[in-house]
């Protein structure tokens, strides 16, 4: 069969891709469709309300490209936005492609040749080869069956993987109607299962890989409690058509599915017990249907104890038969919603960059191994050191710790490397010279569970000098209704190490590059060498609809050392600068409106650096810009700005020894305020209510 050609009329095959905030995989998608050697289709891409890049992107290739049509509705799931575009295809054949999956450029044409000599053929599949997050091929291809899909062959397990490696008729899609919406989970299995219930069609593999699914490792072990309730409610809408079928197969399909997602915990590195619940409730519901399958029970089986055993040995999990208190902590003094029954311990990654620093990083490093929460793993980052910072992290027997190393990228390559490795479904960040609590994690994943609006947590800080000693002085920002324009202002989060967010988060703001030779995924920019911790915030408060909140305790200390910001100060303030530049490319209306004031607050901020390393005069030059940049600094903060100005002026006219009495009393003052204040924000919860709660 030769290649269709295109303009050849209507075409023979319509693409439907679903986009939900896609940009960082996007323009790869479609270039995997528009590099297929079959050439006459249509591609309708339906914008579900996307708020990053995505609708931008696809107004620029459809405009390119006169095959890709755009359709755009408010976000209401991945069902709607299928169901939408199957309304606007043209075409006779129906393939589906996720946002963020590929397919090999024989794809289209293998399966409009299948379906053009075999009319009975309703639904065709092929083998799918799994994908790394950063979409490099992993050799791993899924299990695929030899034979036509049976309907008990739909109740437990997907045997097509994924949508994307679907081609359907439209008829068959008319026939049976669309996909269920409101369904989030296992919506395409229950699909299936109406075809093949249907018995009109059947539904066929093609034994060729000619599909490629991007896997995830942010957010997917919160999701399998969802992700059985999805299977529930498919076994749900199953029990009005077929109820025989589920009659007859409900116990061997319970069975398969929490089998399924026993192996799925296994991948995420989540917590063991909970791998350990799907097993056992897989062997009551149907233990000798799991039996007949020993090469995929039997190492699932030892794998998911083998993990558990580990963590109980190296005690970082209670014995289920005690009550004793975790690991070296203390026996709670409150609630905590870390250890309710009903709610999963998620995987905490904390991602610590590396860079030659041997002398503070062993006490960092045992600050994360002293914490009171668990289920941790570590990476470090070897940015290139050239001292013996990694072997000192090399020196510690745990586990949970893994050190990755790299030629040197900076701050933000080290955490973008960090990220790209991690497993958990929450990461930390951690500066290699600071510090933190023991009940950091602990207070941060309570956070995030009771509180499932808030995609990114962050606590105050108080400020260590270059020994690690306390200086008595603390961070203490604004904790709630975090905006966008209080982010580039004033920055709340403060620093890097203070910072606890969801892997969903990250992801809704991940893009693609080729920095390095080779196309990756980032979160930060790796092209800042400062400022790049606040570009990446600003980022998520413009393009994600996650709530940011902080926690009222001084949960991370934060090294201070002195001397050479001085001669930093322009570079610091042009990095700055860059931040605005790069926002304004996506959001230079907000720019405009609030540039001017970031700029006074900026300046003001590097005034008071200044002050503290005893350069006075530059400060007293910095708070005077500051004033006339953005003169409304003296209405909106005048304690704070008059403060900046005398401290600057006292440094130039006190002599050194004067001033650093008058400098240690002002501290030990403000440093008691902070203390009241902290405290008063201690004993209140997220939402306002009193109570010892972060």
């Amino acid at each position: 069969m030769t290649t269709s050609k295109q303009g050849t009329g209507c075409p023979d095959i319509s693409v439907v891709v679903p986009v939900f905030n896609a940009a960082c995989h996007l323009l790869a998608t479609l270039r995997t469709v528009q590099q297929q050697t079959f050439s006459n289709w249509e591609l309708i891409a339906v914008d579900d309300g996307s708020t990053d890049a995505s609708a931008d992107l696809l107004a620029e290739q459809a405009r390119s490209d006169s095959r890709i049509r755009v359709l755009r509705q408010s976000n209401a799931g991945v069902s709607i936005a299928r169901n939408r575009g199957v309304s606007a295809c043209r075409a006779p054949l129906i393939a589906f492609l996720d946002a963020d999956d590929l397919w090999h450029p024989d794809k289209l044409l293998a399966h409009v040749e299948r379906h053009r000599v075999d009319v009975g053929m309703g639904v065709s599949f092929a083998r799918v080869e799994f994908l790394t997050p950063a979409g490099r091929a992993t050799g791993l291809v899924a299990s695929h069956p030899k034979q036509p899909l049976r309907p008990a062959d739909l109740l437990c397990e997907n045997p097509t993987t994924t949508t994307s490696n679907w081609v359907l008729r439209r008829e068959v899609f008319e026939a049976v109607g669309g996909f269920v919406e409101g369904m989030s989970y296992s919506e395409d299995l229950e699909w299936l299962l109406r075809v093949a219930c249907d018995g009109r069609w059947r539904i066929e593999p093609i034994d060729r890989v000619l599909t490629y699914y991007r896997t995830s490792t942010g957010g997917l072990s919160s999701s399998l409690e969802k992700m059985e309730q999805g299977w529930l409610r498919l076994i749900g809408e199953a029990r009005r058509y077929a109820p025989e079928l589920v009659e007859a197969h409900f116990a061997a399909a319970q069975a398969v599915h929490l089998r399924y997602l026993t192996r799925r915990s296994l991948r995420l590195r989540g917590d063991p017990a909970q791998g350990v619940d799907f097993l056992v409730r897989a062997l009551r519901s149907d233990a000798p249907r799991l039996l007949r399958e020993p090469r995929r029970t039997a190492p699932t089986a030892l794998a998911v104890l083998g993990r558990l055993l580990v963590h109980r040995a190296r005690g970082l999990l209670p014995s289920p038969f005690s009550s004793a208190p975790l690991p070296h902590a203390e026996p709670p003094t409150r609630p905590s919603a870390v250890s309710r029954p009903d709610l999963p311990a998620p995987l905490v990654s904390v991602v610590m960059p590396l860079y030659n620093s041997a002398a503070t990083v062993r006490a960092s490093l045992e600050s994360v191994l002293a914490q009171t929460y668990p289920n941790l793993e570590i990476l470090v980052v070897d940015d290139g050191s050239t001292d013996d910072g990694p072997a000192l992290c090399r020196s510690y027997d745990d586990l949970r710790l893994r050190i990755v190393q790299q030629k040197n990228r900076g701050l933000a390559g080290a955490r973008n490397t960090g990220i790209r490795e991690c497993c958990g479904s929450i990461v930390a960040f951690l500066d290699s010279d600071d510090l933190w609590l023991p009940e950091k994690i602990e207070r941060h994943v309570e956070h995030l569970l009771t509180r499932p609006e808030v995609g990114v947590s962050y606590s105050c800080s108080a400020f260590i000098d270059a020994a690690g000693q306390p200086l008595g002085i603390f961070q203490t920002p604004a904790l709630h209704h975090i905006t966008p324009e209080l982010i580039l202002c004033r920055n709340p989060i403060s620093n890097g190490s203070c910072v606890v967010l969801r892997r969903e988060v990250l992801d809704g703001i991940r893009f693609e590059a080729n920095l390095y030779g080779t196309p990756e995924s980032y979160w930060f920019d790796d092209s800042f060498r400062q400022s790049e911790d606040i570009e990446c915030w600003i980022r998520i408060a413009l393009q994600t609809r996650w709530q940011i909140e902080g926690i009222g305790e001084a949960l991370t200390l934060y090294r201070v050392t002195s001397g050479g910001l001085s001669a930093n100060i322009e570079k610091q303030f042009a990095s700055w600068q860059r931040v605005l530049d790069k926002t304004a490319t996506y959001a230079p209306d907000f720019i405009a409106r609030h540039g001017r004031r970031a700029r006074g607050y900026q300046l003001r901020y590097l005034a008071r650096r200044a002050i503290q390393e005893r350069q006075p005069r530059v400060g007293v030059r910095l708070a005077h810009q500051a004033i006339a940049t953005y003169p409304r600094l003296l209405l909106e903060e005048p304690f704070r700005t008059l403060i900046t100005l005398a401290a600057g002026y006292l440094g130039l006219l006190l002599p050194a020894f004067l001033y650093s009495l008058l400098e240690r009393f002002m501290m030990r003052v403000t440093g008691a305020m902070q203390r009241l204040r902290i405290g008063a924000r201690a004993r209140r919860l997220p939402d306002g209510r009193s109570g010892n709660g972060a």
